[in-house]
């Protein structure tokens, strides 16, 4: 009975759609991605930087068909 429960449940949340991730635009995502780029830099790590643009420049076009943040420049 416990085990059929547990099975109704998870049916119901993934026919029902629920999901705890929120969809962010490009325009969020770039922000997110600008902070934490300003973040890095401000640490004084230059290594961290550079990967923390490689990453984030990655991860945007990935999960936005190519996308870039043209505002986001690469750390020096």
């Amino acid at each position: 009975m416990r085990l059929f429960l547990a099975l109704a449940t998870v049916a119901f949340v993934s026919i029902s759609g629920v999901s705890t991730a929120q969809a962010i635009t490009v325009d969020q995502a770039c922000e997110k991605f600008a902070s934490k780029l300003s973040e890095a830099q401000a640490s004084g790590d230059k290594q961290k930087a550079q990967q923390v643009y490689s990453q984030g420049s990655k991860r945007i076009a990935s999960k936005f068909n190519g996308a870039s943040c043209p505002n986001v420049k690469a750390p020096n």
